[in-house]
């Protein structure tokens, strides 16, 4: 390994910030974070290019910002995919085998099958991985390949981004004097950053709060199987409190951080504070903020999130697979409260998701809203082992669409 290959950066392109990350293995193999950009997002909208000049200008200044910290010149980054625009589905498909014994060609000829379906016209596979086998009927076959069987049925999980906004998303980052590395779904680096090795195999759900949307993603087994979004993030709550205070976004959200909670304290009624009115001037027009009516204005709020985090595990159809846990990251995760109150009406074990597998030498603490940022370098660091090991080559080719974590999730996130 070159030196420079001991170097990843990865770009997280969300609705409300552009995060990102420059990281290097020491030693002791040990991730360490080594530079740090972050910028207000501008020119993306709802996880969609909608000003590419105004796109370009946040994310080079992200970069920049990390490259400074690290005194590292990014040559290659890899992006993520925002879970609004990508689409996560479900596919099987079944063949005969030729020679009786299945081989690894068998269930990449499986794959290419599934993807000759007019489902996949326009649309970029992100991610492609099997998460189930059945052989002559008998399922549950964790491994297929050297097994005798005449019918083979593959069961695969394929993320897809259409293709349009995977152009816009390449065009906006490549214009910014960086080679594209790879395109990763945000669920999956979610999950990947947060979750513990007894999550991934017993299964649990992740729950990412962001400024403007809300992505449930479940892992089980070793595997990615599932995602939904929803249109609501931490922006609404903030919306919510500028509207009924009559004060500014940036006042209302400085208010969120430092005094929002999802939980009911008695002492509520006797802690207010004030802030600046909309129509501040000259200090005056303060506006009187009761801690009280901030709870009630966020109650409604979080259990909506939370109702729909219980209709959508439900109809999964992986509830009964899964262990009853869930993790809460993103920014909104930061919201006092938010794990026990999501344990109160879930009944879910729940706790926040803290990246946990980096080391930084940078003032501050990594928090859930680097959750993205940082899954993608973990997934690919990863990646860069397992190929090292078994001598393989994972990228995405013409006659084979695997994503690059095919190998690495198909053995079960190693």
């Amino acid at each position: 390994m070159s030196n420079r290959d001991k170097y990843l950066a990865s770009l997280d392109i969300g609705s409300s910030k552009i995060c990102c990350i420059i990281a290097s293995k020491d030693h002791h193999d040990i991730s360490k974070i080594i530079g740090l950009g972050y910028n207000e997002s501008k020119g993306i909208s709802n996880g969609v290019i909608s000003d590419i000049n105004a796109a370009m200008s946040s994310i080079t200044t992200a970069i920049s910002e990390a490259e400074k910290q690290a005194d590292f010149k990014i040559n290659k980054i890899n992006i993520s995919a925002s879970s609004k625009v990508v689409n996560t589905k479900l596919f099987n498909k079944k063949i005969n085998i030729v020679d009786d014994r299945i081989k690894q060609e068998d269930i990449d000829e499986s794959l290419n099958l599934v993807m000759q379906e007019p489902f996949f016209n326009q649309k970029q596979i992100l991610h492609a991985s099997p998460v189930g086998y059945t052989i002559d009927g008998a399922n549950g076959i964790k491994n297929p390949v050297g097994m005798y069987g005449s019918n083979l049925e593959v069961e695969f999980i394929i993320s897809t981004i259409g293709v349009n906004h995977y152009k816009n998303y390449i065009e906006c980052v490549t214009k910014c004097n960086v080679d594209i590395g790879q395109v990763i779904f945000s669920g999956l680096a979610s999950g990947i950053a947060v979750l513990n090795d007894n999550e991934i195999n017993l299964g649990a759900v992740v729950l990412e709060i962001g400024a403007t949307k809300t992505s449930l993603s479940i892992f089980s087994k070793g595997n990615f199987l599932f995602s939904e979004v929803i249109n609501f993030g931490g922006n609404n709550i903030t919306e919510a409190i500028a509207r009924f205070f009559g004060i500014s976004f940036n006042e209302a959200e400085k208010i969120k951080i430092m005094h929002a909670s999802a939980i009911e304290h008695s002492s509520d009624s006797e802690i207010s504070f004030e802030v600046p009115s909309i129509n501040f001037n000259n200090n005056e027009n303060f506006i009187n903020v009761s801690k009280k009516d901030l709870y009630e204005i966020i109650k409604p709020f979080v259990e909506n999130i939370l109702k729909w985090t219980q209709v959508v595990i439900g109809k999964s159809g992986y509830e009964k697979i899964i262990s009853k846990q869930l993790v809460i990251t993103g920014g909104g995760a930061q919201l006092d409260g938010i794990s026990i109150q999501a344990k109160n009406k879930l009944n879910y074990n729940s706790r926040i998701g803290f990246p946990t597998e980096f080391k930084s030498n940078l003032d501050g603490n990594l928090d859930p809203g680097y959750s993205v940022a940082l899954g993608i370098i973990q997934s690919i660091f990863k990646v860069k082992e397992h190929e090292k090991r078994q001598n393989v080559n994972a990228h995405i080719t013409k006659t084979n669409k695997f994503s690059f974590v095919k190998k690495w999730m198909s053995e079960k996130f190693f």
